[in-house]
């Protein structure tokens, strides 16, 4: 079972675990598993696939990428691991295990010194940031995850030279392009740096046998994706030109003036930075810093510098996408309309900078200002109150309470039938009523759905709707003489209402 793992490797291995399950436990009884409205999302379509008017794999849809909803498609057919929402955590659960014990393998790989190795795994294993999220159905651990595989086998491959470990980076880069967009970046980063490597260190004919190998795994993943685009939807970019895509997301927060970050560099540069410091800690941060000047002083070792590179992918992608307006973030430190969204995105640095400062950590002196540096800023987390994840969870939450009230009246009434609703903006209430998703009729049902937004009577028994904004529900019924006649208000908090048929 444990192959060629050392003593320490495995008493890791196994508190790691422990440290997940205790953790998954309290956020479970504390009820804080499904705060983010995302988390419901991914959990419901993993769900829909063998749950459904219409199954199929489908129903995986486009816009998110499918990896973490196939890990959760292995759990969430069981009812009880759905309705717990075990089905999501699991998958977050075992990628942050794997985060953290090959942020050690990498660093021992780097440093030789499992002193080095442990600091960088205790960065990893004691944010609290990551370990709320380790215990919901979200994507960023299992990009974590699949990143901090890809940058392992990386660092095998110039370490060893040897092309098993180049088509496992490229197996694992293709695994991060299927999790998250931050993958794709990945995968473009290295396809620069693995042949740019080759050319200056052997010759150009190694460069273009390692750049076609690289690209043909690593890039699997992206061509695996458009073309299930192109055939589901007949648009191989749908994924970011369809009506649920980041790009409509960020157009409607365009026209209300929020969205700051696009076009202006230094808002998106200064957004991110501070999302990272929140997650990660000031003193971490700064010293993670700290590590790549003094990293890159070291002339004589290149591999450190592709190494770094490598390990800025994340840093950089984020602040591309808030600067060309395809993602969105607040913080509370913005100048203007200071908050909570999209906060989280700062995580996704956290074993770039776990292994730099592991490897500053090689010397004994920076070893020790490392140690002091981590318990300062674990004492900082713990006085801090709620980690920042969890903020914006519960904040995201209170602002959308309305589904809590209204899936639980549904679960209580509920006497049968159709319910008509979106899971584009109600996948949170759906999943909270824990009622089988069979039962609703949504985007994903196809002539279904058309169907009953045209004569919603035919097939629904009930409608649950938001007026304002306004839901595409209530946009194709507000006026619609079937809808007017044949239902009557039966439940509602704030504008969301629950409509049943006469």
């Amino acid at each position: 079972m444990w192959g060629n793992t050392s003593k320490i490797e495995r008493i890791l291995f196994i508190l790691l675990v422990l440290l997940s399950v205790g953790t998954w436990f309290v956020i479970f009884h504390a009820g804080y598993v499904l705060t983010y409205n995302d988390a419901a999302s991914h959990l419901n379509i993993a769900r829909r696939v063998v749950d459904n008017l219409t199954p199929g794999l489908a129903q995986i849809g486009t816009v998110w990428l499918p990896l973490p909803h196939v890990f959760m498609l292995l759990f969430a057919w069981n009812d009880m691991l759905w309705h717990t929402a075990f089905a999501g955590s699991i998958v977050s659960m075992i990628s942050f295990v794997v985060c953290a014990f090959f942020v050690y393998k990498t660093l021992m790989l780097l440093t030789k010194n499992k002193w080095s190795a442990l600091i960088g795994t205790a960065i990893v294993a004691f944010n609290p940031n990551l370990l709320y999220l380790q215990s919901t159905p979200m994507t960023e651990p299992l990009f974590l995850a699949t990143f901090t595989l890809s940058i392992y086998f990386f660092v095998r491959y110039m370490e060893f030279e040897q092309i098993v470990d180049l088509v496992l980076t490229g197996v694992c880069v293709a695994l991060a392009t299927l999790t998250r967009y931050d993958g794709w970046f990945l995968f473009v980063a290295l396809l620069i740096i693995i042949p740019l490597r080759a050319l200056i260190t052997k010759s150009s004919k190694k460069a273009e046998g390692a750049l076609f190998l690289f690209a043909c795994i690593g890039g699997f993943g992206i061509a695996l994706w458009l073309l299930w685009n192109l055939t589901i939807f007949h648009d191989a970019l749908y994924f970011i030109t369809g009506p649920y895509s980041a790009y409509a997301q960020q157009k409607v927060l365009r026209s209300v003036g929020q969205l700051p970050t696009q076009g202006n560099l230094l808002t998106a540069l200064s957004y991110f930075t501070w999302s990272v410091i929140d997650n990660n800690g000031f003193i971490l941060t700064g010293l993670s810093f700290i590590a790549v000047c003094v990293l890159i002083t070291r002339f004589k070792d290149k591999k450190t510098w592709y190494l770094i590179l490598a390990l800025s992918s994340p840093f950089v992608f984020n602040i591309i996408a808030l600067f060309t307006g395809q993602s969105a973030m607040n913080v509370p430190q913005a100048a203007a309309n200071p908050g909570y969204f999209n906060i989280r995105y700062g995580m996704l640095v956290l074993p770039s900078i776990a292994i730099l400062i592991g490897m500053l950590s090689d010397r004994r002196v920076f070893r020790y200002i490392a140690v002091i540096a981590i318990s300062i800023q674990l004492i900082w987390f713990v006085f801090s109150g709620y980690p920042v994840t969890l903020t914006d969870g519960i904040l995201g939450l209170k602002n959308t309470y309305y589904t809590v009230e209204a899936s639980t009246w549904l679960r209580e009434h509920y006497a049968g039938g159709l319910i008509l609703t979106s899971l584009a903006s109600h996948d949170a209430f759906v999943a909270r009523a824990g009622l089988p998703m069979r039962n609703y009729i949504h985007e994903g049902t196809r002539e279904y759905w058309q169907n009953a937004l045209l004569h919603p009577s035919h097939q629904a028994q009930y409608i649950a709707t938001l007026s304002y904004p306004p839901d595409v529900v209530y946009r194709a019924l507000a006026k619609n003489p079937d809808f007017i006649k044949n239902y009557t208000l039966v439940h509602s908090y704030g504008t969301f209402g629950i409509y049943e048929r006469k």
